[in-house]
This record gives structure tokens, sequence and C-alpha cells, in this order.
């Protein structure tokens, strides 16, 4: 496939993104392999970000707040896409060079590979913890996954992230794209429907991206509360996976990476974070038990628990 002669649209959805917004759609701009649509789906932000938005000539959708998902909010920016090959993006993620775009798409000219995801790489100022998130979800070196690595990659067979995602078309209207009405994942659960269906996920090591949080350890334990609820949607996922098992080898590896950089006084904070995660992700898992006006307060999406507190 001449990848070269298709068309690529790039779907960002935003809240209140005015700061980070100009750095990513400048990027995209000089772009070796051209864009040829932006597309902002927009969540009622009270800043400046469509007027950024607008000056970059992206098209512009809106959904309100409450009605935000990821799944099914991305899916629709998708039906108003005019492109062959489909990239999500977050807003607060930058491309690291020239070639991320072109070499993100460079994948899906091979047989069997329909979604291509990129390498993150920490911001200035990231925290020792999140650097080694990044280097470890998101190594130097590439890997083509299928349903054949499941019994040695586990649940990372699955990995996958629309901070930086690449996806044909056709393929992904074909499987139904994103599941919706979720409050996380969408893009592990679409990759494990891509793979499960027989075709190949790539992550593309040399397409770069920066990006990362800071984030606390309430904020750790709301989105892995997230993590875990969204993963009712594919049960699968945690029966071939072995979530836990590659949670352990996160944990220990970590340790040694705040060793290796000196960086002691991290060592209490590995654990606490690492309990705060497990503890928001099991939450997460058995949400249904919980009362259902509670659960909006645990999870990092209250929009999405404030909608379907009435029927979860």
């Amino acid at each position: 496939m001449a990848l070269i002669k298709l068309v690529i649209s790039v779907i960002i959805p935003t809240l209140n993104g005015a700061k980070e917004l100009p750095k990513l759609l400048e990027q995209l701009t000089l772009q070796t392999t051209k864009v040829q649509e932006i597309i902002i789906i927009d969540s009622e932000s009270v800043d400046k970000t469509l007027q950024v938005a607008k000056s970059y000539g992206a098209k512009i959708l809106n959904v309100s707040r409450d009605n935000f998902d990821h799944g099914g909010t991305r899916n629709l920016a998708a039906t108003k896409a005019t492109g062959d090959i489909i990239v999500f993006m977050t807003q607060d993620a930058v491309p690291a060079n020239k070639e991320t775009i072109g070499k993100l798409i460079e994948p899906l000219a091979e047989q069997g590979i329909i979604v291509s995801y990129a390498r993150q790489l920490p911001k200035t100022g990231t925290k020792t913890t999140d650097k080694f998130l990044r280097q470890y979800n998101y190594p130097a070196s590439s890997k083509v996954k299928s349903k054949e690595d499941i019994p040695a990659l586990g649940i990372g067979t699955f990995q996958n992230s629309n901070v930086c995602a690449a996806y044909q078309r056709t393929e992904f209207e074909k499987l139904g794209g994103f599941p919706q009405s979720i409050v996380s994942n969408e893009d592990m659960l679409f990759a494990a429907r891509v793979i499960m269906a027989g075709y190949k996920v790539a992550y593309t090591a040399e397409a770069m991206v920066l990006h990362s949080h800071n984030y606390s350890c309430w904020q750790l334990f709301k989105r892995y509360f997230d993590i875990g609820a969204s993963l009712n949607n594919a049960p699968f996922i945690k029966q071939l996976g072995k979530a836990e098992t590659k949670g352990l080898d996160f944990l220990s590896k970590q340790l040694k990476y705040v060793y290796t950089e000196s960086d002691l006084p991290s060592v209490p904070t590995v654990f606490l974070e690492a309990f705060c995660k497990y503890a928001g992700f099991k939450l997460g898992e058995n949400h249904r038990l919980l009362p259902k006006a509670f659960k909006k307060y645990l999870g990092l999406h209250r929009g999405y628990w404030s909608r379907v507190s009435n029927i979860l």
C-alpha cells in the first residue's frame, strides 16, 4: 500500500487545552509527512482552546462535557473525518520531531498491521516514578504484536495508546470502532479486538511524542479505578493478560530504576503509588458493588460516573 498517497486525519479531544494545544498544532504543521485534516472535538472549553484551534485551520466539533465518552466521542469524530488513516492524539502530547507522523504510519503499509502507536518520552520536569513508567511501557525498540504473543507478553500484548496512535480507517470501521460508554482504556480494548480478530498492532518506537504526567497518589487511585472498571468490558483481557504479574514486574524494575537514578527519597513514593494504583484498580474491578452515588468521587472522569450512575 502506498501510504504517501493516503489522506491523514488527526483527531484531538480537548478540554481547556489552550496552554498546551499550540505546541501540538504547530508541530503538526511542520511534519514532513503532511496531515491533511485536523479535527478538534471539544468538551465545552472555557479558555481559548477553540480560538487556538481555528487559528491553525482545524475543524471544530462540539460535545457537551457531561456526554463526553472516551470511546463514543472519538468514534463520533472519526465519522466526520475524511482520512484513509486516522491518527488520534491527546491535547498534551507534542511530536518530538518532524518525522513523528511519517514514522507512525509506516507500519500500516505492512500486511495485517492496522494499528500503530508511538513512543512516549517524558517532558522536562517529570518526576522519577513517571519517567520510569514511560521507559517501561515505551522502550526504545519497536515490536509488532499478534495473538501469538499473548503467552509471552500477557496484557502487554494489548497495549496501545491514543496519546498518539494511527488506525487504518477501513479496518477501524469494520471492527466497530472503539467500545462506547466507557470511562477509560478504549485504545487497549480496541487493540484486544484487533488482535483477537487476527490482525496486528505495531508499537513504533521511531515515532516519538513528548507526554508525561506528575499525578498525585490520589489522582493515580482515581485513574486506576477507571482502568479497573473499564476492563469489565473485556474480562478476557484480565484472564489472558496476567495484569497482577505485570504489576509486580513493574514495581521491581521501578525500584531498581530509582536506585540507579540515585533518587532514594522516591522509594517511599514508589510503594505508595503502587498501593494507590492497586487499590484503585481492585475497587474499579468491583465498582458494581459500590453505592452508585459514590463512584463519581472515586474516578478520575467524574462526568462519566455521574452520567451512568443511574444504570450501573
